[in-house]
């Protein structure tokens, strides 16, 4: 098995790396200067979990409608007709600056003078922008394309036919039908496992199959450690000593969204395993129909069973 070309990630490094790619995907990289999070404020606004967003939003809404609230009380509530006497002037002159900003305008509420009617034309222009904005950002979230493909907690070096493998599993939590799967690996070594060696060498480990047509059960992906394998006659302790770490690239075809799908994930460190295989996770019941059970898929059993 011939090394690589870097792939992107550096080869030599001043200090020993534990793992280029996190687990979840996400690089082990540290920026600065670059444009991140506020100051890269359109990623930012997508990147964020649909709790964050809904919250920040409604946030935004309500100080927004505090600013303006303030500004007609300045001016002076008496230059808005159809006030409510039981209510303070600042909860006046808020509800009818939800009423501008949303541009809803129910009819009870209205501008007067010229200052308000001069900040109204201007609320509403901006509601009209905040709209146009958080729809685009709706619209952004629920266009980006992503999948729920779930890998085991564990990468394992194992018994297969007349020697050794290494395995993982993945599965697709969806009911979305994923067609054209197809998987690369990369394994990182450390050069040797001398503390001062900081130089990575990155091999393009070919595998029993890297493409399905279909992806509705678990799969597992299997590397045949053999005389082509950079790991032919390592041992496991030499695999852990050499920070051995395994980068993977799944990509596939969402029939159910008509879009490509892609997916990381890195295997480092503790997540090595040894002497145990993966427990089948789906099985048949007595109607004759297949079961999937999606939680089982980090389940491990001995090699005797």
């Amino acid at each position: 098995m011939t090394k690589t070309n870097d792939p992107g990630l550096g080869s030599n490094y001043k200090n020993k790396i534990r793992r280029l790619i996190n687990e979840d995907g996400s690089y082990n990289i540290k920026r600065h200067g670059g444009l991140r999070r506020v100051r890269d404020f359109y990623k930012f606004l997508i990147d964020l979990n649909w709790w964050q967003f809904l919250g920040l939003s409604l946030l935004a809404y309500f100080l927004i409608n505090v600013l303006f609230a303030c500004i007609y009380v300045l001016i002076g509530i008496n230059e808005i007709s159809g006030v409510n006497d039981l209510h303070s002037p600042f909860l006046n002159a808020f509800f009818f600056s939800v009423q501008t900003f949303t541009t809803v305008g129910y009819g009870h509420l209205s501008p007067l003078g010229l200052g308000t009617n001069i900040v109204a034309a201007f609320e509403s222009f901006l509601g009209l922008m905040a709209i146009a904005l958080i729809t685009g950002l709706l619209y952004g979230r629920f266009s980006k394309p992503s999948s729920k493909i779930a890998f085991s907690k564990n990468v394992l070096i194992t018994p297969y036919k007349n020697g050794n493998a290494v395995m993982f599993k993945m599965v697709n939590q969806r009911n979305s039908i994923l067609l054209n799967s197809s998987v690369k690996v990369i394994l990182i070594l450390d050069k040797s496992a001398a503390p001062e060696d900081t130089v990575k060498e990155y091999h393009r480990v070919p595998l029993e199959i890297d493409t399905i047509d279909f992806f509705p059960l678990t799969w597992t992906v299997v590397h045949e450690i053999n005389e082509e394998s950079p790991l032919f006659n390592a041992s496991f302790e030499e695999v852990k000593s050499r920070n051995a770490e395994l980068i993977i690239l799944v990509e596939a075809f969402d029939e159910t969204h008509s879009q490509v799908v892609m997916e990381r994930r890195s295997y480092a460190q503790e997540q090595w395993l040894e002497n145990v295989k993966f427990a089948r996770n789906f099985r048949t019941n007595e109607a004759g129909e297949i079961e999937l059970f999606i939680q089982e898929i980090d389940n491990l059993s001995s090699l005797d069973k």
